[in-house]
């Protein structure tokens, strides 16, 4: 039985390894990328049990209202919450600045800020 904890242990430590090597240190990117839609997100309510003192507990989890901005660059598409500022000012077609990071082994893309 002790070796199927160990193998647990080091699948735990591995997967922590991959993530660290991934994502720590990475340098910011900044490119041009076109706006190709907005969206909307409504804030809202959802609720999650959590099991406190071995009985289930209904926990409430909001979400805030997001601006979101469809943007193309970089061969790839992504979706990124802005101000309502820059969301009222922006139409499809514009050019916007985006400061990114992309992970070292997965290629998965971080927006870190749009701006004008």
């Amino acid at each position: 039985m002790w070796i199927v904890g160990l193998v647990i242990v080091v699948c735990v430590a591995l997967y922590f390894l991959f993530q660290a090597a991934d994502s720590l240190a990475l340098t910011d990117q900044t490119a041009p990328a076109k706006v190709v839609g907005k969206g909307y997100r409504e804030a809202g309510r959802s609720y999650y049990t959590e099991i406190i003192n071995g009985r289930p507990v209904a926990a409430p989890r909001t979400t805030p209202e997001a601006y979101v901005l469809k943007l193309t660059f970089d061969g790839c598409e992504v979706e990124c919450p802005v101000s309502l500022v820059l969301y009222d000012a922006m139409n499809d077609g514009d050019q916007v600045h985006v400061t990114y990071q992309r992970r070292r082994i997965t290629g998965a893309l971080k927006v870190m800020s749009v701006s004008r």
